[in-house]
């Protein structure tokens, strides 16, 4: 046990993190283009933190575009209770075409796949749980935008 804490002490000292968590090194590798994959971009006015009824950010959601594809996804990423599973949700809607819904307990993400939607008009949430199912976190946005493809 000295020796981890006078390695630590050493380690801080030097301005490097003694023992970062496993769960916030994994869970902070994942970003909204990670999730939906290569060539999406994040899109003006989509992003939204995932809040509780109290302000308690739990995360984020993100409505990504490809416009290679004309595809739509949407992540939403939690940066409380990571590493542990809890219900964690992306939804995708595009009018006058399809919509996605990813509902399951994950312990960093849940995301919605590629759905079309050049020159369509999109809305979308996302949202996660505590561990024990009693306070929801949720962001997005419930009116239709992001029509000019």
């Amino acid at each position: 046990m000295l020796t981890r804490t006078v390695i630590a002490t050493a380690l801080v000292a030097a301005g490097i993190a003694a023992t970062p968590s496993a769960a916030y090194a994994a869970g902070a590798a994942y970003t909204p283009e990670r999730v939906c994959g290569a060539g999406f971009h994040r899109v003006k006015d989509g992003h939204r933190a995932m809040r509780t009824r109290d302000g308690a950010v739990f995360g984020h959601v993100y409505l990504m575009y490809s416009k290679r594809s004309g595809k739509n996804c949407v992540a939403a990423i939690k940066t409380a209770y990571t590493g542990t599973r809890t219900v964690t949700g992306a939804y995708l809607e595009v009018k006058g075409g399809g919509r996605s819904e990813d509902v399951q307990k994950y312990r960093f993400y849940a995301e919605t796949g590629h759905i079309d939607g050049a020159w369509k008009c999109v809305r979308y949430a996302g949202w996660t749980r505590d561990p024990h199912n009693r306070v929801e976190a949720w962001g997005g946005r419930k009116s239709w935008g992001n029509c000019q493809g």
